[in-house]
């Protein structure tokens, strides 16, 4: 298995264990003090913290899956879980987002305020500070490992951190400025759905099949001409990803002089260096010089 993947791996299953204790310990205590205080803004904001647990769960799932084998019905391996973990996030956050959006319209709409409590923002204030440093710690080690899995549940916890925060914001200065609440949550709401959709559009691109950019193409073709003089053509590249497996195809021109065991060594010789150089599984099509059955790509 690749050793990039067992590092995003380790750094899902890692960021998925803790996010889920504290979301449930967060949980457990802001639903005591909605309660005993007749909150019903701090009870929502209780069960939106537990929600996160959700998507945490999805991502040790997504992992889990992902780092099958390969097998007789997914010759490819199941890579793509961890891209498919990524897509249901996005799609959570982004009903969050409009969530909160249509809630911070309702509030405007309806002037609600809120009873003012030293405990309440007390807790609010623990659990923002909380969900901050859990959102920064999960963000790095997103980055890190370059999971997208990881950083998209960090996103989550974003939502949290501000929903708690307004909430906060909102119990302490909102006997003065009402509106307040609603005005920055409409605000929070639409940075949220943005995000969503960058994760979403990013990794259903990927589903969906995305082709080889013209840098990856440039540098694949320069690594074949550099090491394969007599190869005057590469046309027709095209990449299969599956998460971290990336099948290649291309074709390839050589002299129509050239015997049929020679081009196959050669086309063996070029497999092995883009196995070797990019870590692709490539398969190499050999064609005659100027027979070439498609314009280059």
């Amino acid at each position: 298995m690749n050793s990039e993947f067992n590092k995003r791996r380790r750094a899902g299953y890692q960021e998925g264990f803790i996010s889920i204790v504290v979301n449930t310990l967060l949980f457990i205590i802001k639903y005591y003090v909605g309660v005993i205080s007749n909150s019903i803004a701090v009870i929502a904001d209780s069960i939106h913290t537990l929600s996160d647990t959700a998507t945490s769960l999805i991502l040790i799932i997504s992992y889990r899956y992902a780092s099958k084998p390969a097998d007789e019905e997914h010759p490819f391996g199941h890579g793509r879980f961890e891209l498919l973990g990524s897509l249901v996030i996005g799609v959570l956050l982004g009903v969050a987002g409009f969530e909160f959006g249509f809630s911070s319209i309702e509030k405007l709409l309806s002037k609600e305020t809120l009873v003012y409590s030293d405990l309440l923002v007390l807790v609010l204030i623990t659990s923002t500070l909380t969900k901050g440093l859990l959102t920064l710690w999960a963000w790095r080690l997103g980055v890190k490992t370059e999971s997208e899995l990881v950083k998209a549940d960090a996103w989550h916890h974003l939502t949290d951190t501000f929903a708690t925060g307004l909430l906060a914001i909102t119990i302490f200065i909102g006997r003065d400025y009402w509106w307040i609440d609603g005005v920055l949550g409409l605000l929070v709401s639409a940075i949220i759905i943005y995000t969503a959709w960058e994760i979403s559009s990013r990794t259903g691109m990927e589903l969906l099949g995305r082709g080889p950019t013209p840098s990856e193409i440039a540098e694949l073709k320069q690594v074949i001409q550099s090491e394969f003089p007599m190869v005057s053509n590469i046309h027709h590249i095209h990449f299969h990803r599956y998460g971290d497996h990336v099948e290649v195809t291309l074709h390839v021109e050589l002299p129509g002089e050239m015997s049929l065991k020679e081009a196959h060594d050669i086309a063996s010789k070029i497999e092995s260096t883009i196995r070797e150089k990019f870590k692709y599984e490539p398969t190499v099509h050999v064609e005659p010089s100027g027979d070439s059955s498609g314009e280059d790509e």
